[in-house]
């Protein structure tokens, strides 16, 4: 069996201050230009998550290869694709995007904090949404080394009624 294409693997992430990405149940903080973002930068394009993120979203999201990365044998779930391991994943995105030339070449990890842990050595851009918050939460970002990642676009955003200050930001590998 060859190789799968090597297409640009980016984590797509919102992240406190505190590097805490959610609680395992629902979204920790709501903000308005989040989610129309997340879905420009994910539409067309395989998404690579583990099972509770899957579980927390509670459907396959449209118009994107919903990939499941879970160690529980025989979970399964309609609209959704099944790994086991991390190679599994990528190459179940890289048939995907094969399929079909009008997908984009670019496979999205999705989540939670053990797949972004997973993917971390072969990620080659963060779009990051930073959240000017530290709430408590289980689900953790790993930890970046700032020699490896190099910011190269930042829109901050003030703080708004009940929405919190955040920036939009894309971390390249260095």
């Amino acid at each position: 069996m060859s190789n799968p294409p090597r297409y640009p693997v980016l984590a797509v992430v919102a992240m406190a201050r505190n590097r805490v990405i959610g609680d395992g149940e629902k979204l920790l903080w709501h903000l308005p230009g989040d989610l129309p973002r997340v879905k420009a930068l994910t539409m067309g394009r395989p998404l690579i998550m583990g099972r509770r993120t899957f579980e927390s979203i509670g459907r396959p999201l449209p118009g994107r290869a919903n990939i499941v990365l879970t160690r529980q044998q025989g979970w399964s779930a309609d609209g959704v694709l099944t790994a086991s391991t991390t190679e599994d994943a990528l190459r179940m995105a890289a048939d995907w995007i094969d399929a079909d030339q009008d997908r984009v070449e670019e496979i999205i990890i999705f989540g939670g904090g053990d797949i972004y842990a997973a993917f971390l050595d072969r990620t080659d851009a963060i779009d990051l949404t930073e959240i000017d918050l530290a709430p408590d939460g289980g689900a953790l970002f790993p930890e970046l080394n700032a020699a490896d990642w190099q910011e190269t676009r930042r829109d901050d955003r003030p703080a708004d009624g009940d929405t919190p200050a955040h920036a939009f930001v894309r971390l390249t590998r260095r």
